[in-house]
This record gives structure tokens, sequence and C-alpha cells, in this order.
């Protein structure tokens, strides 16, 4: 699947976090739209000032992701009143500020994910397992049910990996100046891709229209 973003790309991509953190969301209310809730969401971050290089997991659902998917509802909408487009945008840059920072620091090392690995695995054959790792919202905020990576690369036409639950999707993604490619994956009794690839698009064009808008409004 390729989305054509009109050049409103070659705006965002003057910071890598915060195009990244544009499509995240995006990703968050097709989702939404697919399946009526927002999902535990998995997002691969590099660890790059560790030797050889690590791994973190940005968590892509937030309070603010929360507001931002509710407010812009079930339904995309093309035709909103300014007000009701200015009300969206705030949203909007409210859960893209607030990704970013989870962003940097999953990159610094202060995530939670791959601490709380990191302590479930000193537990010996012989020791009790700590509560937290059998509480039901911590098993929920671990089952992916939407595993995401980025890699943009001259090479790379199209990537992509499977879903890591039965009832998950796996979304790859590369961001151009003019395109983002994204390559969906999912069980093929869920019958996910193929509505998933439209909300998709369909949220990223309504977010452009949000942001272009709600712009031009407070210039004026």
């Amino acid at each position: 699947m390729e989305s054509r973003l009109f050049g409103f790309l070659s705006f965002l991509n003057d910071s890598f976090h915060l195009c990244s953190a544009f499509v995240q969301l995006a990703i968050q209310l097709a989702m939404y739209r697919l399946v009526g809730k927002q999902c535990a969401t998995y997002e691969a971050t590099q660890m790059r000032s560790y030797k050889h290089g690590r791994t973190e997991t940005t968590r892509a659902v937030s309070l603010e992701s929360a507001s931002f998917v509710k407010h812009f509802g079930m339904n995309a909408k093309f035709n909103d009143s300014i007000s009701s487009i200015v009300e969206k945008r705030q949203y909007l840059t409210n859960a893209v500020e607030a990704h970013v920072k989870y962003i940097g620091k999953a990159a610094k090392g202060a995530g939670v994910d791959r601490h709380l690995l990191g302590m479930s695995m000193l537990t010996g054959a012989t020791e009790k397992v700590p509560d937290l790792y059998k509480d039901p919202l911590y098993i929920r905020a671990k089952t992916w049910r939407v595993s995401t990576s980025h890699l943009t690369h001259p090479r790379f036409e199209n990537w992509g990996f499977g879903e890591v639950v039965p009832d998950g999707v796996g979304v790859a993604y590369g961001i151009k100046n003019e395109s983002i490619i994204f390559n969906i994956t999912a069980r093929k009794c869920s019958h996910f891709t193929e509505r998933m690839c439209h909300l998709l698009e369909e949220a990223l064009l309504e977010m452009q229209l949000v942001h272009e808008a709600g712009s031009q409004r407070s210039k004026l």
C-alpha cells in the first residue's frame, strides 16, 4: 500500500521523530476504527548510544492518543466546521508531542519494557514470579495486537513482517518525501488487511486536512 500526501511530508520530514509520530497516530486512528478500541501497540525504537545497539519499545497508546482518536471519532469527516477542525488539530498536536517525548525517552534507554523484561529474567527457577507479571492489565498491555516498525532506505521499496498475535496486525512502513509505503499483514481469517489499508489512508488524508486547515486558520 502506498499513501500519497501531496507534498505534506516534506514539512514533516524536517523532524524524523515528528514524522514517525504522525504516522503512528494514523495507525492508532485506523485501528480504532477497525476494531472499535485502542489496542496495545509496539513500535521498535533504536538505542544507538549503546555499544552494538539495542532496542526499546515505544508505546503508541497514551492518554493523549486516546483523546485524539475519541475526538476524531469512528468515521472520517472531511467537511467539518472550522471550529471543529481547529479543536481536532489541537488534539492531534498534543498526541504527536506526547509520542515524540516517548520516542526520545525510549531512545535513551528510559523506556519500561526492556527494564521489565530484564527483571523477569532475573527470577530464578524456584522463585515466585512477582504479581505484576500475572496482572491481567499487564498481560493485556503486553499483547501486541499492533506491531509496527519504521525503516526508510533508498534501496528498499517495501519490506514487512507478520503479525505477532493471532488477532493482530503487523505494520511496516517507510517514509519518503511524497509518500509513505506500508506493508500490512494479518491472518487471512481476520479479513483485516484490506480494510486496514483503506482506514489508514483515510486517516492520513483526514489528519493532513486537519493540520493544514487548522494551520491556515491560526494565521488569520
